[in-house]
């Protein structure tokens, strides 16, 4: 099949050092390539890839499998941004697929069917107060729901100590602000009976970025796990320490001191 044609009837073609090229043509569209531009970041991930899907925009909702045949090894560097080519074969024998299409994919690594997980963000999570756990928790709200936290470089600074205590002697042990890595053990914070939040060891395996699997730990299904907390200040102190004139600060004594 004819893809593209470059030359007219009657052109006249001068090959001097390359042969110029006159159609392009498509051996057999049922069995296509699609050339994916994988990041080096994922590049390691895709040679232990057990599937791949992927979609067009042609057909929204409909995904199309297709294999990894090669990796290719010429990088290819775009305003600082490296990536490789990666070889995907696919079946097309409706031939619903054209060339040059623009493909979504969605690289399968791993994945575990059935476990129990928990968000990203409660694994890094720690309560102001942690290192007194009987004071845990006493400005903290609960719940699945993340929310702002102040004092966060206080905590990460005191943090460390209190972790290690934690972990005791398990060379697995990571702190709240190591990145999670399977086989490793965390600490999360749930809300007691009590109101208070309390420390739950577990030990993590796969993760996806936004939720990491529980391998064993004594965390149960539909157990309140932290993932943020809201600190509130003093109105009070805030108006002492504002400058006047600035914000709702009072203003001294002077000009406008009769409109006042």
């Amino acid at each position: 099949m004819v893809v593209s044609r470059d030359v007219n009837v009657g052109q006249t073609v001068a090959a001097s050092l390359s042969a110029p090229t006159l159609f392009t043509i498509a051996n057999d569209l049922t069995q296509m390539q699609v050339i994916a531009n994988i990041d080096q970041a994922d590049i390691g991930l895709v040679e232990q890839a057990k599937s791949v899907k992927f979609s067009v925009d042609a057909f929204p909702g409909k995904d199309f499998d297709g294999k990894i045949q090669e990796m290719r090894l010429n990088p290819v560097n775009v305003q600082n941004v490296v990536t490789y080519n990666v070889v995907i074969n696919v079946n097309n024998p409706q031939q619903t697929l054209k060339p040059g299409m623009t493909a979504n994919l969605t690289i399968t690594i791993d994945e575990r069917n059935n476990v129990l997980k928990v968000p990203n963000s409660a694994l890094r999570f720690r309560p102001q107060n942690a290192n007194n756990q009987g004071n845990a928790g006493g400005g903290g709200n609960a719940g699945g729901g993340s929310g702002s936290t102040g004092g966060q470089g206080r905590r990460r600074a005191q943090g460390q100590q209190g972790d290690n205590a934690q972990g005791g002697d398990d060379s697995n042990f990571a702190p709240a602000s190591a990145p999670v890595l399977p086989g490793q053990t965390r600490i999360v914070w749930v809300l007691g009976q009590d109101g208070n939040p309390q420390p739950r060891r577990i030990k993590v395996g796969l993760s996806d970025g936004a939720a990491t699997e529980v391998v064993e730990g004594n965390l149960n299904e539909g157990d309140m796990v932290i993932t943020g907390q809201t600190v509130s200040g003093s109105s009070s102190t805030s108006t002492q320490t504002r400058p006047p004139g600035f914000g709702n600060a009072p203003r001294g004594g002077g000009l406008g001191g009769g409109r006042r």
